[in-house]
């Protein structure tokens, strides 16, 4: 069975700088700025659900109505119709409102902005429970390394298969309470020198 592609969700390009965008049409412009209070809607949401999340927590019927709203404002894009922009922003809107509504009204739980400061080698990461709520995590902590925890099993998973990690794996294993405090980023395949 083949799966239909999702659509896009379109960004303001900001397309009236000239400096970055010349050379760009009047319809271009028009359609970019008429597309501007839908990205801010965007991001608020994206904030409070998570990035992309809000049509995870609405039925179906009211995600495919959303979707289909969605082609047709990239479609109107891709035609540079800023008419039809305008007009399928306020649609799209319409629709996130009411996604938002109902997500509220159904007991939905926004995405979890938990995130573990760790300190290691002097520097700072942050752990986040919820991949999706790394906007709103980013806001808050500016500059912070962030990392998921998919990101750190799959990096755990790696570092296992490795040689430094079979080492450890073998210390720990013979000595349970060991903590691992320093990993030499040497070559550990380095001869001796004597």
């Amino acid at each position: 069975m083949e799966q239909k592609k999702r659509p896009k969700r379109p960004v303001r390009q900001r397309k009236s700088d000239r400096m970055l965008h010349s050379g760009v049409t009047q319809e271009e412009i028009r359609c970019d700025h008429a597309l501007a209070p839908f990205d801010h809607m965007a991001h608020s949401l994206d904030l409070k659900w998570g990035v992309d999340r809000l049509v995870e927590l609405v039925s179906p019927d009211m995600a495919e109505r959303y979707g289909s709203a969605m082609a047709k404002l990239n479609a109107a894009i891709d035609a540079q119709d800023p008419e039809q922009v305008k007009l399928r922003v306020g649609v799209c809107m319409r629709g996130m409102e009411a996604m938002d509504q109902a997500a509220t009204q159904s007991g939905a739980e926004p995405a979890s902005r938990d995130v573990w400061l760790v300190q290691a080698d002097g520097r700072e990461f942050g752990l986040l429970r919820d991949a999706r709520a790394w906007q709103s995590v980013q806001e808050k902590h500016p500059g912070l390394r962030l990392i998921t925890e998919r990101e750190m099993v799959l990096a755990i998973e790696m570092y296992q298969r490795s040689l430094a990690g079979q080492m450890v794996e073998q210390v720990k294993s013979s000595f349970p309470q060991a903590d691992v405090i320093k990993i030499p980023n040497d070559s550990l395949e380095d001869e001796i020198p004597f």
